[in-house]
């Protein structure tokens, strides 16, 4: 039983430790990328591919409220990266933006 729980705590420390440096990890964001500073905007977004693209070109003509389109940058860093958007931190500042437009870096 002892063997047992001392697996159970090496695996969650590794877990730990593996998401820790996924989820803070370089990357670079493609050109004219679109970025929303709110998340729940964000998730909204994400739902439905064709509100994204409605949304994406209303941002290209002009930037709203909570969308608006980025030029690619090095400074960006991944905090979270899930399905359907990504939180990434720029110049000390959250911002979300949608999986097709954010490359990692190669850290390798």
């Amino acid at each position: 039983m002892h063997a047992i729980s001392r697996y159970c705590v090496t695996i969650t420390v590794l877990a730990c430790i593996t998401f820790h440096l996924q989820a803070e990890q370089p990357a670079t964001l493609v050109q004219e990328a679109h970025v929303c500073t709110d998340e729940n905007e964000t998730q909204r977004l994400a739902i439905n591919h064709q509100l994204r693209e409605m949304a994406k070109a209303l941002a290209e003509f002009k930037p709203t409220k909570f969308c608006f389109i980025m030029q690619p940058s090095l400074a960006v860093v991944v905090i979270e990266k899930g399905d359907s958007y990504v939180k990434f931190s720029h110049d000390t500042k959250v911002m979300f933006t949608f999986p097709e437009y954010i490359h990692a870096a190669n850290t390798i």
